[in-house]
């Protein structure tokens, strides 16, 4: 069984742009001839010059808060502040009443690992749409369709913002299936066959049906922290128990049913006599009443050489008694 190693994975750059981008914009007509911009280029390219804009706003927002709080505070005093606050009620629109509003700006934040742009395509949102147009469930269900996102919240923030508050799935192991590796979560829920490389240290299950049964595995396993690090892989074995390869090659086979006292009692061999640092390649504890080791090829050549060499001595040894 080959070890999974960053070498094994090609790399893959990733691009972090921050936490805001701009929509995908619509065709706006015919534009002077310049080099072609692919999707991406183009969003990234708007969001850096939204990003400046956003700066300039919050410090006027920052300014214009100072002046309404002194305002507020000075109207209270003079009696009129539920007057206007009542008037105000009366201006805040309606989702019905957002036919004049369009989205010029997606905010997308809780992205660690997911790319912004792949959330505003499948988001589906465009650059001047009508924001009341939009179905926020939609939206959502959309974003939730990416392998990252484990829960997406999707709202509308006046007067033309949608923003979209990813979680994110957390990795946990790779899967390896017909020679094809992907990257999962603890419920086994596959998250991307890309970016490898970034999760290289992660453990690695093998086989059918490994990602189902992954998460009880690496619980029992968690008990024995020490020992659960030495562990390379875990392959399913005919969907109902596993193998376990550890690093220094030696294969342990966990029994069907109660592989956590195998694996607490395996510890114990190992903490007290060292069982995983000797010679061997295959620990068998399918069994309960009973441990079978065999020996590496080496081991057992290098035993059965002793042991010819001991009989030798010890006919040699006869044969001078008998002269």
């Amino acid at each position: 069984m080959p070890s999974l190693t960053p070498d094994r994975i090609a790399p893959e750059s990733r691009s972090k742009s921050g936490r805001k981008a701009s929509a995908p914009r619509a065709d706006k007509g015919k534009r002077a001839a310049r080099p072609q911009m692919t999707d991406r280029e183009a969003q990234a390219a708007s969001f850096t010059r939204r990003r400046r804009v956003q700066a300039i706003r919050r410090i006027s927002t920052a300014v214009g808060t100072s002046v309404v709080v002194i305002g507020g505070l000075w109207l209270w005093q003079a009696g009129q502040f539920p007057v206007l606050a009542a008037a105000a009620s009366d201006m805040v629109p309606s989702v019905s009443d957002l036919s004049g509003l369009t989205v010029n700006e997606v905010e997308v934040t809780g992205t660690k690992n997911l790319e912004l742009e792949e959330v505003i395509l499948a988001s589906g949102v465009e650059d001047g749409q009508k924001i009341g147009d939009i179905d926020l469930t939609v939206v959502r269900e959309q974003v939730e369709s990416i392998g990252w996102v484990r829960k997406a919240r999707v709202s509308r923030i006046l007067p033309g913002t949608i923003q979209i508050d990813i979680s994110e799935r957390v990795p946990y192991a790779f899967w390896q299936d017909n020679r094809k590796l992907r990257l999962i979560d603890r419920e086994g829920v596959e998250i991307t066959k890309e970016g490898l490389a970034h999760f290289a240290k992660l453990p690695l299950v093998v086989g059918e049906g490994a990602p189902r049964h992954a998460r009880s595995l690496f619980e029992i396993m968690e008990s024995e922290p020490s020992l659960a690090a030495r562990v390379q892989a875990a392959v399913r074995v005919g969907n109902r128990r596993w193998d376990l390869r550890f690093d220094n090659g030696v294969n342990v086979q966990l029994p069907e049913t109660d592989a956590d006292k195998a694996w607490h009692r395996l510890a114990a061999l190992d903490k007290n006599e060292g069982l995983l640092s000797r010679d061997v390649a295959t620990i068998d504890m399918r069994l309960a009443d009973r441990m079978t080791v065999r020996q590496t090829p080496e081991a057992a050549q290098a035993r059965r050489d002793a042991e010819a060499a001991a009989a030798k001595a010890a006919k040699a040894l006869r044969e001078q008694k008998k002269s």
